[in-house]
């Protein structure tokens, strides 16, 4: 066993020495991109949502006009240079788009560079072709430095070089040349000021990483012991950080997930096997277990900077009212962004715990935008903690994370939920309404773009006649057809609805380039759109096009059109290539085979299933068949839970919660108990709730209260909260957590019936059951969070007492049936009488 390894275990790990500062002896690389992006931005934060050419657009645009070049020009021309500055070695290198060889004596070399746009470039920000000529002069120093070099042996070096911009109008189909020559010194000059800044941070980032790294070898398990299956997961998690690949691991509720992962993680920093961790959590109270973890390593002498990044939408100061957008709707914080962005950048560099909270302060002291601030802090700070979609969605993730050059470990908590939210991910869709309010938006402001969305309004309408006039709905009543057109054949794929599409973001894309903005009433709408343009280039033979339509009049029917993921696991498994070791872990991960097909995971790395670290008597499991909760006998079945609900508590007054698979069953439930038991209050889980509300609700819940929630299965109060001791000693699950019937759902199992999915099993396992057991063990799993709490669970539905469900019971469950709700009253007197003894 390793030092490390021995370390996690509980010994301490063995004295190394301090690694030696890349900056004092090592040669320091860095791209021309890297360099001209860290320190040559100025000016103005450009745009707030999806602007400029796609990657796409750019690479065609770059090999038209390279193939244009004259004989003897050469393209992507690689440049890389050696130089000290500032007392530091570094290699400095790139490819320059275009070269043009020297002509005759009055002409030097010329280097071009080829940008993108929608629009001609006297349009563009200053900030913007500062940028771009920044880079090109970078370049233009390389070419000559790199002259200087070679003319140690063949000759005199050029002295000076031509500098030519080629700004491509996408929209105009026209080229703008922008040419201008400078000397040695000048370029000499201007690249120093750029490395000079780049070595002073990057001397401070080192400083940095070598107390972490200190610190994190010296760091001891921050619990006097460990709890049962927490060595267990610890050491498993750091031979697969060290080793790279993945790891699957189920842990029970209780057992420490977090810690457990979190401390093998910084070891593996400690010994360089890892540069950066990345640990994702789908919920709010998932980042508060990261904080607190955080905090007491800091406590034990932990040096690391963490990074949580939250929700634009909970970050954006003009969302949150703290400030207003100009005459032309651009919001203030953006304007000279990047000229104050380094004295935030310093400020925040080593912080411990960058929570939203410590970045807005930063952020409203110096009038920066608080969401781009924490982005920008990204590539500096040892953890980031945030929400599944910044690694996994195609319109969000963060480029930052897709540097391979780093070695990144990613931990994903809550793993359960991500297939459903990848999937989610991976589909887009276009509702007629909506686009037919933001062209209503447009009125008067924009009249450019106002057309270009009734252009897509009608693309839609004649979309829906073909699908009419081919007849082949899946699903027609009185209200709605349904129908769901192949991908496989570009044929059958709307393609005019997709040119229209671009047209509008195309038109979009030259106001954000001009640094002006379409009605801010738009925006949401404008994000579902490239939505659908970004999936659109990534369909596959996973994906379905559901075109749906409502039978109204008029102009108010309703048309949809959704390109569905069916399996976004081919999508996960390219994001996971992007890190050097991937661990997923959960208390429901079951069965292995559903979660690796789901998730993309290989179906050979390693499983780990740990037991629970409490005590079976701990938990009372009651299974109650004579229950009914399917739909159809649902009437029949709420008299029957209503008495079991009032049997549950009345066996020991407490804290107690009720999981309803739908707010319709919920509601009708708790309106026959309030009429029958008037005297114990219901607290109900509303649909919609905001914050407050739910933070109202889970108040209810504390120590010594008796408390009677109704709740939603898979809701937040099913799943990542801790509620600890008294806080909750009982659950009732009713029914089985199917999700709803419905033409996605049914999707689904088809194509995992025909084998189309990664999991070719039986369909309706994969799009029903094992979805509805994982909704139905995180509600069991909030009973039990410590060692000394003590509480029930009620499976309240026949079908619990099936083969199938009981193969997918925890191990320490100790199940007991209860035929009758004498026979339930009974057992809850026996579970809870060594209580009332005490």
């Amino acid at each position: 066993m390793s030092g490390v390894e021995t370390a996690v275990s509980g010994a301490t790990a063995p004295e190394r020495d301090s690694t030696t500062s890349l900056c004092d002896s090592a040669t320091l690389r860095v791209s021309v991109g890297e360099l001209v992006a860290f320190a040559c931005r100025r000016g103005d934060l450009v745009g707030d949502g999806p602007s400029g050419p796609t990657a796409q657009e750019g690479i065609r645009a770059h090999q038209k006009l390279q193939k244009q070049r004259p004989p003897g020009s050469e393209a992507e021309y690689r440049l890389e240079v050696q130089w000290q500055c500032e007392g530091q070695t570094l290699t400095l290198g790139g490819r320059v788009d275009i070269l043009h060889p020297q002509t005759d004596l009055h002409r030097p070399v010329q280097l071009d560079e080829i940008k993108t746009t929608y629009c001609p470039p006297d349009k563009l920000p200053d900030s913007v072709r500062q940028l771009h000529w920044a880079q090109l002069k970078v370049y233009g120093f390389c070419y000559l430095l790199q002259q200087r070099a070679d003319a140690d042996q063949s000759g005199p070096a050029d002295d000076r070089v031509a500098l030519q911009m080629l700004w491509h109008n996408l929209k105009e189909k026209k080229t703008y040349p922008e040419l201008l020559e400078f000397n040695w010194a000048e370029l000499e000059a201007f690249t120093r000021v750029a490395l000079r800044e780049y070595i002073q941070w990057h001397r401070s980032w080192q400083q940095h990483r070598q107390r972490v790294k200190a610190s994190a070898r010296a760091l001891a398990f921050p619990f006097n012991d460990y709890r049962p299956g927490q060595r267990e997961l610890a050491v498993a998690a750091y031979r697969c950080l060290r080793d790279g690949g993945e790891l699957v691991v189920e842990a029970p509720t209780g057992i420490g997930k977090t810690v457990s992962t979190l401390f093998p993680a910084i070891k593996a920093i400690g010994e360089a096997q890892v540069d950066q961790l990345v640990y994702l959590t789908a919920k709010n109270s998932g980042r508060q277990v990261v904080r607190e973890t955080a905090a007491r390593l800091h406590e034990k002498g932990l040096y690391l900077s963490v990074l949580e990044i939250q929700a634009r939408d909970k970050t954006c100061a003009c969302r949150l009212g703290l400030c207003s957008r100009d005459a032309d709707g651009i919001c203030p914080r953006t304007r000279g962004f990047f000229d104050r962005l380094p004295e935030a950048r310093r400020e925040l560099l080593g912080e411990p715990l960058i929570t939203p909270a410590v970045v807005a302060q930063v952020a409203d002291r110096l009038q920066l935008c608080p969401f781009e601030l924490s982005l920008q802090m990204l590539p500096w700070v040892d953890l980031v903690v945030c929400d599944f979609n910044y690694v996994f969605d195609p319109l969000v993730r963060m480029a930052a994370l897709q540097d391979q050059r780093q070695r990144r470990a990613l931990l994903i908590d809550e793993a359960h939920n991500l297939g459903d939210r990848a999937r989610a991910m991976y589909s887009a869709a276009l509702r007629r309404s909506d686009s037919r309010r933001a062209a209503a938006a447009c009125k008067g402001s924009h009249p450019t773009l106002r057309r270009s969305i009734q252009s897509l309004v009608k693309a839609l309408d004649k979309w829906i006649a073909e699908c009419r006039q081919n007849d082949t709905a899946t699903q027609a009543n009185r209200d709605t057809e349904t129908w769901v057109t192949p991908l496989s054949d570009a044929d059958h794929r709307p393609t005019a609805i997709s040119r229209a599409a671009h047209k509008v973001m195309a038109i979009v894309s030259q106001l954000w380039e001009q640094s002006q903005s379409p009605p801010e009433a738009i925006a949401e709408w404008l994000s579902t759109l490239y939505r659908y343009l970004t999936i659109e280039q990534l369909l596959a033979d996973q994906h379905r096009c559901l075109t749906r339509a409502e039978t109204r009049q008029p102009p108010w029917q309703e048309h949809e059109l959704k390109l569905l993921c069916l399996n976004a696991a081919d999508y996960l498994q390219q994001c996971y290539q992007q890190f050097h070791a991937v661990i997923a872990f959960s208390a429901t991960l079951r069965p292995a085979s559903y979660i690796t097909g789901q998730l993309g995971l290989g179906a050979q790395s390693p499983y780990l299933a740990l037991p629970s670290p409490f005590r079976p008597e701990q938990l009372g499991v009651y299974l109650c068949p004579y229950v009914d909760t399917r739909y159809r006998a649902r009437n029949r079945a709420t008299d029957a839970l209503v008495e079991m609900v009032f049997r549950v508590y009345q066996s020991r007054p407490g804290n107690y919660l009720v999981f309803f698979p739908s707010y319709r069953f919920l509601q009708q439930v708790a309106a026959r108990f309030s009429e029958r038991f008037p005297d114990i209050a219901l607290v109900q889980q509303e649909s919609g709730s905001s914050d407050r509300e739910r933070a109202a609700f889970l108040e209810r819940f504390s120590e010594g209260r008796q408390s009677l929630g109704f709740a939603i299965m898979g809701g937040v109060f099913g799943e990542g909260v801790d509620y600890v001791g008294e806080r909750l000693i009982g659950t009732i699950v009713v029914g089985v957590g199917l999700p709803q019937v419905n033409e996605e759902q049914e999707l689904l199992r088809r194509a995992c019936d025909a084998g189309d999915s990664h999991a070719a099993t039986n369909g309706f396992d994969i799009a029903y059951r094992y979805p509805g057991m994982t909704r139905v063990l995180q509600t069991a799993g909030r009973v039990i969070r410590s060692e000394a709490d003590r509480g029930v669970v009620i499976l309240a539905d026949y079908r619990f007492a099936d083969p199938f469900y009981r193969a997918l019971y925890p191990d320490h469950w100790q199940l007991r049936t209860c035929g009758s709700g004498e026979a339930l009253s009974d057992a809850l007197h026996r579970f809870w009488q060594p209580v009332h003894n005490g």
